[in-house]
């Protein structure tokens, strides 16, 4: 995405032509391969946690990648950046971690002398934002509120499914049992280290998990604590490995695990309740062409203007509900006003003149014989 008032800021997009001028934020890297299936010669500078740096250095590499540690600006995280664009302005930017592990950010901008800030970015779930309320900085940061909020409304009309991190164990577990032993499950490279992290805290599966491969040295660059994992003396009930593996076993769906890095509506609902915006909007990626997505109605009651009092949001919630819903009562005044009308005309009507009624014809038989 890049943000319209300071184009040369892009997030979460490696451009694929390099500019000296251009600045990338990463936040995430759920779905960077996809992004990526053409490596550019010259990266653009990159903004971002040591972390996401870690692990996207890492895969640059196993790509073949002309890329390094130079090519990376590390960003401590819930710690202000001054940046200096080319025209000669300056923001103030900060990047906050929605969870413990950090491999999902958010990006903060605000002018320099503080005030309400500019943009507020989120583009994957933000699972433990009580976290980031401990911080003094991000409080003294979100205080006066938000200009315009990004979020990723993908699935903003799905409805809510609730993560039970120990009944998901539980299901997976008796899984293995029923094949005999250790199952395996097949994770995007990117993205969904917080529920792997979720699932080795269950007294389940503590111990039990096995990271393979190349998801063990991805999962191993965020620094995440990997005690939980295989431990001595514990059997391997799960296999965890990236999707593109080899290995011949059926894996566990994919879909049981009844979670993903995309928002639900209850994460879009704390992000603006919390920040109370004046203007929400979709994410919209950097390369695509179209419309920008529909902000659904119960995320625009927790914009800072909103009225449900005044005809202006009145008219806003009927714009996105069909005609066959929309029942409108009329008021007492109107009632009496059409009454009146209706009897109006009814008198009209009779003063034009007489109605003449249509003559009945009958048909007879016609001879040309007589």
């Amino acid at each position: 995405m890049r943000f319209k008032e300071y184009p040369e800021i892009v997030v979460d997009v490696i451009p694929k032509l390099y500019e000296s001028h251009i600045k990338v934020f990463i936040t995430h890297l759920y779905g960077m391969q996809d992004k990526l299936e053409r490596l550019p010669k010259q990266f653009c500078k990159m903004y971002t946690t040591q972390p996401l740096a870690n692990q996207l250095l890492s895969y640059l590499n196993s790509r073949g990648a002309k890329v390094s540690q130079q090519d990376f600006h590390i960003v401590k995280e819930a710690q202000p950046l001054q940046l200096r664009l080319s025209d000669g302005k300056r923001l103030e930017l900060m990047l906050c971690a929605g969870n413990e592990i950090g491999n999902s950010l958010m990006l903060l901008i605000r002018k320099p002398q503080g005030g309400r800030l500019l943009f507020y970015y989120s583009a994957m779930q933000q699972d433990d934002l009580c976290r980031l309320m401990g911080n003094l900085t991000y409080q003294e940061w979100i205080a006066q509120g938000t200009d315009e909020l990004y979020l990723n409304l993908q699935e903003a009309d799905q409805p809510f499914q609730h993560m039970d991190f120990d009944e998901v164990a539980r299901k997976i577990a008796e899984h293995a049992a029923s094949v005999g032993g250790a199952c395996v499950l097949r994770l995007p490279l990117f993205g969904y280290e917080y529920l792997v992290t979720r699932l080795a805290q269950t007294t389940t599966l503590f111990g039990h998990i096995k990271l393979m491969n190349s998801y063990l040295h991805s999962y191993s660059c965020l620094g995440a604590d990997r005690r939980r994992f295989e431990q001595p003396g514990y059997a391997v009930t799960v296999k965890i490995e990236a999707v593109h593996s080899n290995d011949s076993e059926t894996p566990y769906p994919l879909e049981e695990l009844q979670w993903s890095p995309i928002p639900n509506r209850i994460n879009l609902i704390q992000l603006c309740s919390l920040l109370r915006p004046v203007y929400i909007n979709g994410i919209v990626d950097f390369h695509t062409t179209g419309n920008v997505p529909a902000v659904p109605q119960y995320l625009k009651r927790y914009r800072l203007r909103y009225s449900p009092m005044s005809r202006a949001a009145t008219a806003e919630d009927h714009a996105n509900v069909p005609e066959t819903q929309l029942i409108q009562w009329p008021s007492t005044e109107k009632v009496c006003e059409t009454q009146q009308t209706q009897h109006t005309n009814a008198t009209t009507r009779k003063d034009t003149g007489p109605i003449l009624k249509q003559r009945k014809l009958q048909f007879v038989d016609y001879d040309d014989d007589d």
